[in-house]
């Protein structure tokens, strides 16, 4: 006989009470990946965006003029720029959703430096008019290989009425950006442009996407840029990438300490759940740890008895909590990619779980190891 054993036959000994007392950790660090992936998709945008990265949008949220290229082009400091549109569809079936970016593809990578292709299949792309690019992730996801001919359904209707794009998958790009970052669609601008029906949708786009030579200059850029279309329909506001991400956090208020907040309501009640089912296990085997101090076992032998009990019911809970939370958080991506393109959950986040894990399991057994360690033998023999 060792502690082990003796710590299974006490978990064994309420099944149920360990079970929902087990699921009660799984469901709290769950939780906890999934809180802690909004807070890296919320704060995670600060650490990805750059100030050498300019937005230039419609104050009016419209649709602008393809022709504002040309002279944003011009602005002095600005090195490389890209303008883009996009659309959504679905490969065979609905249920593979995806959007689909057009952009001019021979400054993509100038601006998005993070991305990268191998020169063969970049080449292939940008000699290819019907060609594209995928992300990682979608590729797999979709089961694609390059040399693909890939058909987009449900897109904007094209001059010969068809809702059918045909891509041919030149590249897959690679980047170490998270994963809505590596499940895009970029395809030509021309190809788009010269393809759809609806006169109002051509020769315009979503946004304008600018890289500068100097951060310290973003401010002054920015101005130049929009001074430009000033009496413009429509006018322009353009920030940097950074400045974009932290008025979009700013939105949601303080999201560490919501986060923080609602991550120890949590944990709070799952402690009490624990210490609960810990004290009434001790309460019921009081008789038992009496003999066992009758038969010369050691005070602190007993009390580390219960301590690991309680480290291996929550570190446990925690590990496979952790990985189901991982799962999910994996699951809910592409659905909130869109807005968080950093949900995720990080390496930091998983070793924070774990030691707090090893932290909750200590306080859980420490009310009931200083029961044990101060249990007066005759008397709960006595009682027993």
């Amino acid at each position: 006989m060792n502690a082990l054993t003796l710590i299974w036959g006490a978990l064994k000994r309420r099944k149920a009470r360990t079970v929902f007392t087990f699921l009660s950790v799984v469901v709290a660090f769950m939780l906890f990946c999934v809180l802690a992936a909004v807070r890296q998709g919320m704060l995670g945008q600060l650490k990805i965006n750059i100030a050498e990265r300019l937005d230039t949008n419609s104050i009016a949220q419209s649709l602008m003029p393809l022709s504002y290229y040309a002279k944003i082009m011009s602005v002095p400091g600005v090195t490389a720029g890209i303008y883009f549109i996009g659309f959504q569809g679905h490969y065979k079936n609905e249920k593979n959703s995806l959007r689909v970016v057009v952009t001019n593809a021979k400054e993509l990578f100038k601006v998005y430096q993070e991305f990268s292709a191998p020169p063969a299949q970049m080449q292939a792309w940008l000699s290819d008019r019907q060609g594209a690019v995928a992300g990682p992730i979608l590729a797999t996801r979709m089961g694609w290989k390059v040399g693909d001919t890939i058909p987009i359904q449900g897109g904007p209707a094209q001059k010969d009425g068809s809702t059918t794009w045909y891509f041919h998958l030149d590249g897959i790009y690679k980047t170490g950006l998270p994963t809505a970052y590596q499940s895009f669609f970029v395809a030509h601008y021309q190809y788009y442009n010269q393809g759809i029906a609806n006169t109002n949708m051509q020769n315009v786009v979503g946004q304008y996407t600018e890289r500068i030579d100097d951060p310290r200059n973003a401010s002054a850029i920015s101005n130049a840029i929009d001074k430009l279309f000033e009496n413009s329909t429509p006018q322009t506001l353009t920030q940097s990438q950074v400045a974009e991400a932290i008025s979009f956090v700013r939105q949601f208020g303080n999201i560490s300490a919501m986060v923080i907040y609602v991550g120890l309501a949590v944990f709070f009640s799952m402690l009490l759940i624990i210490g609960n089912t810990m004290a009434q296990s001790v309460r019921e085997r009081t008789g038992e740890f009496a003999m066992f101090r009758a038969l010369g076992f050691k005070r602190p032998w007993l009390g580390w008895l219960v301590m690991r009990e309680s480290l291996l019911l929550i570190v446990s809970g925690g590990v496979l909590g952790l990985i189901l939370g991982y799962e999910v958080t994996h699951l809910l991506a592409p659905y909130v990619g869109n807005l968080l393109q950093t949900f995720s959950m990080t390496w930091s986040a998983a070793g924070l779980g774990i030691v707090l894990s090893i932290i909750f399991g200590l306080l859980a057994g420490l009310v009931p190891m200083r029961r044990i360690t101060r249990l007066r033998v005759a008397d709960a023999l006595r009682r027993g």
